[in-house]
């Protein structure tokens, strides 16, 4: 399935910061709709549960000035069908979500752009219960007595207990 679309400055500007992600990540070259289907991919299972009022107002960083022109604001994506009919339902979710008449596909992609971005830099928050149990690893992987490491084994146990049963965790 081909789509041509408009869409705007932002929005061309976001696609292009998740083909140089994606490319980095995996080592091969992206086309714009192989950025646009694997970012549809990536938050489709979360589509329900995301308050999409709220997207446009998500802290995104884009720190590099790319090179946008009239063309990239007018792509042309190659969709599969599976994906070209995820698009019509995701439009159909922002409609009821920010209670609109319409939604537009770029809108559509706007949204679900900013949703894969701000997914990819809001990853890598470190948790409570991975900070003790990489503490724990270590301690472990040293050489310690085998009576040490029940003890240091059992301590991680109960404080991530306590930590859970009082919501820190």
């Amino acid at each position: 399935m081909e789509l041509q679309v408009r869409i705007a400055y932002e929005t061309a500007e976001m696609l292009e910061l998740l083909k140089e992600h994606y490319q980095k990540q995996n080592g091969i070259n992206f086309t714009k709709g192989e950025v646009l289907s694997k970012a549809i991919l990536d938050t489709y299972i979360d589509w329900k549960k995301i308050d999409w009022s709220k997207t446009l107002s998500l802290q995104i960083k884009i720190e590099k000035k790319y090179d946008i022109n009239s063309g990239s604001q007018r792509p042309k994506f190659q969709l599969s069908n599976s994906v070209g009919s995820k698009i019509d339902e995701l439009r159909t979710i922002i409609k009821q979500s920010v209670d609109a008449r319409s939604v537009t596909i770029g809108a559509a992609i706007k949204f679900v752009l900013r949703q894969a971005i701000y997914k990819i830099q809001h990853e890598d928050i470190v948790s409570i219960e991975s900070v003790v149990n990489d503490t724990l690893d270590e301690y472990l992987a040293k050489e310690l007595p085998d009576d040490i490491k029940e003890i240091l084994q059992k301590y991680t146990d109960e404080l991530l207990t306590k930590l859970e049963v009082n919501d820190l965790l």
